[in-house]
């Protein structure tokens, strides 16, 4: 089996397979996610849960990790909003 990536066409859908446990990648909207330069931040609730920073995120949750990527990320080069990816499966 062979996995591709596949984008998440809006922030309510990323938002539900984040809280079902999924690994959701971000990058910035004008960003190539095969670009070498810059990678994805890649989030999942379980590692979260898991993590020193638990209390920060947990009580916030999806939105205020995605707020702090935008903050931190975007910006005129490489677009002011998060894309969402995800990895999916793919039989050949």
């Amino acid at each position: 089996m062979k996995t591709e990536l596949y984008k998440l066409n809006n922030k309510a859908i990323a938002r539900k397979m984040f809280n079902d446990g999924q690994k959701i990648k971000l990058y910035a909207n004008k960003v190539n996610p095969h670009n070498i330069w810059i990678d994805a931040f890649e989030i999942q609730k379980d590692e979260i849960a898991n993590s020193v920073i638990n209390q920060t995120f947990d009580a916030q949750g999806f939105d205020f990790i995605v707020d702090r990527f935008e903050v931190y990320n975007c910006n005129y080069e490489t677009g002011y909003y998060t894309a969402f990816y995800v990895d999916v499966e793919v039989k050949r």
